[in-house]
C-alpha cells in the first residue's frame, strides 16, 4: 500500500508564532461587535470514571448528531522538557504517528479518514493533545487507535531522523523569517526569563539535533501513560459502551510512575522592561505584557473582561483611542496569554514608520493605565460580559471544542467540572473589580515591552 504523506498537523495558538497570536487578535480587534444577548447554552450528560490504572475517562452525551468526537489530553508539554531538549514534546507528537505495535505508519490518520472521519493533534506549554471526530459507529476503532499511541508506539532511528527534519521545517517556516514572531518570542525570553516559559514549544533548533531516540523512548515511557492522561467522548454515545470499550482498550495499560507536578514561578517585577529590536518589516509594532497569575486565578475572568473594554471592536478603547481619534495607530489591542502557573495581559500596537515610537508607546499605555484611574461604565462592563459569553457557548456547538474544554478543564484546572462553570464565570464581576485588576497589573513597573523597528529608519 502506497505510504500515506505526512499531513501537516494544527498547533497549539499558544506556540504557532507570535504573529499568529497578534495577527489573530487584531483580526478580533477590528470586527465590529454588537451588543447581543447571549444565548442559553444546554450542557449534555455528563458521567466519569475512572479506571483502575489511573485512566480518567469522561463523557459527554449529545443525541443531536450521529458523531463522536474522542480527545486524548497528557499532562505534558513543553514546560515538562528537560534543559537542552527543548522542542521534545512537539517532536513525540509527530512521532505518534510514524506507527506502533499494531498500527504501520501514518496508518492512524489514514484509517480515521476512511472511516470517514478527520484527526489531528497539538502540542502546549502545559499539555499534549490528540483528537478524532467520526462517525459513531467507529468509536471502537478511535479508541483502539488511541491506546496504541498511549502504550505501543515503535520508536526508530529511521523515523526520528525524518520527523526531526519536518519539525525542523515548520521552525524555519513559522520563525525563522517572521520578525513578528522574533519580537514575540524575544518578550516571552524576557517576561518568563529563568521558567520554561520562556521558551514555547517549537524549541531551540541546536536542541532538536541534540534529541536522541533514547531520549524519546524515557520521555514516552514517563509521561505517555493511562494515569498521566485523560480521555474524553463526546456525542451520540451511552456512558456504559463508553466505559466498557475504555477498559476494553486502555484496561490492561499498566500504570507509571510520572514525575510529581511542580509549580513554575516567577519574582514580583519591581521594573519596567524593555528591549528594542530593528528588522526588515513594513510596520514598526510595540508587543509587551503585564505579569498576571496563571490559569485557575479567581481574576483571570476580570482580565478577559477588561481585554474586551480595551480590544475588541472599533468600539473599544484602544481602537478609539489610538486608531480613530489620534490616529497614531493601525491597530492596538490586548488579552490575557496565560500558562497553568504563570501568564501575562499581551498588548500589541501596529503603527505606520512615519509615527514615533515614544509617542505610540505613551499613548498606548496611558489609555491602559486610565482604566485604573477611572472606574469604567455599567453599560461597558455588561457589554463585554455579554460578548464573552456569547464567544464561550457558541464554542460550544462543537461536539470537539465540548470535548477539548472537558479535557482541558481536567488537566489544567484539575476538575471536568470547571467547564460547565464557564458560561458564568463573568456573571459577578463588577466595575470596581475591573478597576482593582487595572490597579493590581497595569503597573509600567510590571511591564516587559519590545519595540520592533524597520531597518533603516530614523527614529
Amino acid at each position: 500500500m502506497e505510504a500515506q504523506a505526512p499531513k501537516q498537523r494544527k498547533r497549539s495558538t499558544l506556540w504557532i508564532t507570535g504573529a499568529a497570536v497578534i495577527v489573530a487578535a487584531v483580526i478580533a480587534a477590528v470586527a465590529v461587535w454588537t451588543l447581543i444577548k447571549p444565548p442559553s447554552a444546554a450542557v449534555g450528560a455528563i458521567a466519569e470514571y475512572t479506571l483502575d490504572n489511573g485512566l480518567k475517562v469522561i463523557v459527554y452525551q449529545d443525541t443531536m448528531a450521529p458523531v463522536v468526537s474522542v480527545n486524548v489530553l497528557y499532562r505534558v508539554g513543553s514546560r515538562d522538557e528537560p534543559p537542552g531538549k527543548r522542542g521534545m514534546a512537539h517532536l513525540m507528537e509527530h512521532m505518534a504517528y510514524k506507527g506502533s505495535k499494531n498500527v504501520g505508519p501514518e496508518e492512524h490518520s489514514k484509517l480515521i479518514d476512511q472511516a470517514g472521519g478527520q484527526d489531528n493533534a497539538f502540542t502546549s506549554d502545559d499539555m499534549t493533545g490528540y483528537w478524532a471526530r467520526l462517525p459513531k459507529e467507529k468509536l471502537d476503532l478511535a479508541l483502539y487507535l488511541f491506546a496504541e499511541q498511549m502504550h505501543n508506539l515503535v520508536l526508530t532511528q529511521e523515523h526520528l531522523d525524518s520527523e526531526r527534519e519536518v519539525v525542523k521545517e515548520e521552525w524555519r517556516l513559522r520563525l525563522e523569517n517572521q520578525p513578528v514572531s522574533k519580537a514575540f518570542d524575544k518578550f516571552r525570553d524576557i517576561a518568563f526569563a529563568g521558567t520554561p516559559y520562556a521558551k514555547g514549544p517549537e524549541g531551540y533548533m541546536e536542541d532538536l539535533d541534540s534529541i536522541t531516540l533514547e531520549d524519546l523512548q524515557s520521555f514516552y515511557q514517563k509521561y505517555y501513560a493511562p494515569n498521566n492522561a485523560v480521555l474524553v467522548v463526546a456525542g451520540d454515545v451511552r456512558p456504559d459502551e463508553v466505559l466498557s470499550l475504555a477498559k476494553k482498550h486502555f484496561g490492561g495499560i499498566p500504570t507509571a510512575q510520572t514525575p510529581s507536578p511542580t509549580s513554575i514561578t516567577l519574582p514580583p517585577q519591581t521594573q519596567m522592561r524593555e528591549e528594542t529590536l530593528t528588522m526588515a518589516v513594513q510596520l514598526p509594532v510595540i508587543i509587551g505584557g503585564y505579569q498576571v497569575p496563571g490559569s485557575g486565578h479567581p481574576d483571570q475572568p476580570i482580565l478577559e473582561v477588561a481585554s474586551f473594554i480595551l480590544s475588541f471592536g472599533q468600539s473599544s478603547r484602544l481602537y478609539k483611542q489610538l486608531v480613530r481619534e489620534q490616529q497614531i495607530s493601525m491597530a492596538a489591542g490586548g488579552f490575557p496569554l496565560v500558562f497553568k502557573d504563570l501568564g501575562t495581559m499581551l498588548i500589541f500596537a501596529f503603527f505606520t514608520p512615519d509615527k514615533d515610537p515614544a509617542q505610540v508607546k505613551e499613548a498606548f499605555l496611558a489609555e491602559i493605565e486610565r482604566l485604573a484611574s477611572e472606574p469604567i461604565d455599567e453599560k461597558e462592563l455588561q457589554k463585554a460580559k455579554n460578548q464573552l459569553t456569547a464567544q464561550y457557548i457558541f464554542r460550544l456547538d462543537s461536539l470537539s471544542s465540548v470535548a477539548n474544554e472537558l479535557a482541558e478543564a481536567e488537566i489544567i484546572y484539575g476538575d471536568y467540572r470547571e467547564f460547565e462553570k464557564a458560561k458564568t464565570k463573568y456573571d459577578a464581576i463588577t466595575t470596581a473589580d475591573v478597576q482593582r485588576i487595572a490597579q493590581t497589573y497595569f503597573k509600567r513597573e510590571n511591564l516587559t515591552l519590545v519595540t520592533l523597528k524597520p531597518e533603516g529608519g530614523t527614529q
